[in-house]
């Protein structure tokens, strides 16, 4: 056989390999949800658009950031008295368990992002957000940006008291949200979260994407 036309067969052959894989990785993604995310799964995932926040490092967190990887999302404030702190030390056990696989660890993000940029600096963020993990980040921006990608999420917060003192409170969500590769809105885990059920959802997602083995 000339050597071209087994130059050809090869591409040939590598072509119809590359279809193949993309054919099963999107038979993957569009097959049935198991039945434990049928309350996690977005009905159709939601592009973020355009992001401007800054996040703790004092790096910019928008999304060309966020892409290429996952992203446990959660909203809340500093001055939080209970559910971000608890909530922040389930995703330290998240991230624990997650640690036993080497794949998910190196891909998967935690960001908290503050509903309550008036007193949650970049600064007092990084130093909250260091206490549960050092690779976790915290974020925040104008209200306008915040509240655009809190809309999207579908999140609520509300300020209760006298917001020019110190002292206010701020009422809000406590969903877990889940960001895939895209930049898409992929997912949301509703409270009460335990470390070993929100690590178990995400591996369960992470199967159901078609990135995470099935064994």
């Amino acid at each position: 056989m000339p050597s071209k036309t087994i130059k050809i067969a090869v591409a040939v052959v590598f072509a119809l390999a590359a279809t193949l894989a993309a054919a099963l990785l999107l038979s993957a993604r569009q097959a049935p949800p198991p039945p434990e995310l049928a309350n996690v799964l977005m009905p159709k995932p939601k592009p973020l658009g355009a992001i401007h926040l800054t996040a703790s490092d004092g790096a910019a967190l928008d999304s060309q950031r966020l892409a290429g990887g996952w992203t446990f999302l959660f909203f809340g404030y500093t001055h939080c008295p209970d559910i971000c702190p608890t909530t922040l030390l389930t995703l330290q056990g998240v991230r624990r368990d997650l640690a036993q696989t080497q794949s998910l660890t190196g891909d998967t993000r935690f960001v908290f992002v503050s509903v309550d940029p008036k007193r949650d600096t970049p600064e007092h963020l990084k130093r909250y957000v260091s206490f549960f993990h050092p690779d976790f980040l915290g974020a925040t921006g104008d209200k306008e940006e915040i509240d655009r990608l809190v809309g999207l999420a579908g999140a609520v917060y509300m300020f209760e008291g006298d917001t020019g003192s110190d002292s206010y409170i701020v009422n809000h969500s406590a969903t877990l949200y889940l960001i895939d590769p895209q930049g898409r809105l992929y997912g949301r885990i509703s409270p009460p979260h335990t470390p070993e059920e929100v690590a178990a959802l995400y591996r369960s997602v992470r199967r159901h994407y078609g990135d995470y083995p099935k064994g």
